[in-house]
């Protein structure tokens, strides 16, 4: 791990204390229903699950647990779904309809393997404690888009095959508990909707959002690396402009919404603004954290930095964006989201909820 190109270091615990929304600095607070552009059909759907597990033997995760979790549930679901079990995706017939690549493998339209964007995200806590005990119980948040939602059985039984398999060759073994889904996206009210004593899984119908006012200005909590480019540079955290998150962001959901059910036309980039003076960024404090993973396709190190820290975004355009903004905080955005990259909350006022 490393850091470097600090702005105003804070520390990363107070940046990180609390995964659902931090203190507000925005000035409205009453909700009002998703604007027309949203509500429609400009973005896919999306369902937020959060899994719970004991666990049963001593648990040593990694720095960063977002990949080592993608790979336990990409194990456990390859071995759930795939029925003819060839070694890759490639040149499968049933690339298209097999619940394994379309979360795992996701297929373009000419049915690539990897050429569309997972419709899962892992929301991973950096903060969470990395050492378990056994009897000791945790969670995973993640999120589902478009058609996966109703594959989350599928989900549920890869998680259960997870457990039994366990972290690392050492063990780490651990049980899934419960399942639990919001009621309405943002608002932290969760319903169970799996309980493995009972072993049935229960559909919820979720109510539609609600989005605050846009603010005159929005502070952003960086919670995992942010992985953003322009003209195919990585942007280092003296070089992060307000701008560069728009079209980041823009860039994100119009692909998701290409891929998973949406209008992509709502997310051109030529709907952005141009001058610099109309969408701006202040720093509070921004940091390049460097996380390294290995692989095991690729049996090699590899190196995941990102951006984190704080930010605010204000001026005229910011009323705009806000929508896309306010949504983006469950579809991250930048490179490695299905490890859990490139997550941000919008920070709210404490005796507010949303």
């Amino acid at each position: 791990m490393g850091w470097r190109e600090p702005i105003e270091a804070a520390p990363l615990q107070a940046m990180t204390a609390n995964l659902g929304m931090a203190e507000d600095r925005s000035e409205h607070i009453d909700p009002e229903p998703l604007t027309e552009a949203l509500m429609g059909e400009s973005v896919p759907p999306l369902a937020r699950f959060r899994v719970h597990f004991t666990a049963q033997e001593p648990i040593r995760l990694p720095e960063y647990s977002g990949s080592a979790w993608r790979g336990l549930l990409g194990h456990g679901l390859r071995r759930t779904a795939c029925v003819t079990r060839q070694p890759t995706c490639t040149g499968c017939l049933l690339i298209q309809n097999c619940v394994y690549s379309t979360l795992f493998e996701t297929p373009d339209a000419q049915g690539t393997p990897g050429g569309a964007p997972h419709p899962f995200i892992l929301a991973i806590n950096p903060q969470a404690p990395r050492a378990l005990e056994p009897e000791t119980a945790f969670s995973l948040d993640l999120q589902l888009l478009g058609t996966a939602i109703q594959q989350m059985p599928y989900l549920i039984h890869a998680f259960g095959l997870a457990g039994r398999r366990g972290f690392g060759r050492s063990g780490g073994r651990f049980t899934l508990r419960a399942v639990e889904r919001e009621v309405t996206l943002g608002s932290e009210d969760w319903r169970t909707v799996y309980d493995a004593t009972l072993g049935r899984y229960e559909p919820l119908e979720t109510a539609a959002p609600v989005l605050p006012p846009a603010p005159a200005r929005t502070h952003l909590h960086l919670l995992t690396p942010w992985r953003l480019k322009r003209d195919g540079r990585r942007i280092g955290a003296r070089e992060l402009t307000a701008l560069d998150i728009a079209h980041a962001l823009y860039r994100r959901l119009r692909t998701l919404a290409a891929a998973h059910g949406g209008d992509p036309d709502t997310f051109d980039h030529r709907r952005l603004p141009t001058d610099p003076d109309a969408l701006q960024l202040e720093v509070d404090w921004l940091r390049w954290h460097d996380w390294t993973r290995y692989s095991l396709r690729q049996d090699a190190l590899m190196q995941l930095g990102g951006l984190i820290g704080e930010v605010s975004l204000t001026g005229p355009a910011l009323a705009e964006l806000w929508p896309a903004l306010w949504f983006g905080q469950w579809t991250h955005l930048g490179k490695g989201t299905a490890f859990g990259l490139g997550g941000y909350r919008i920070a709210r006022d404490e005796n507010t909820t949303l």
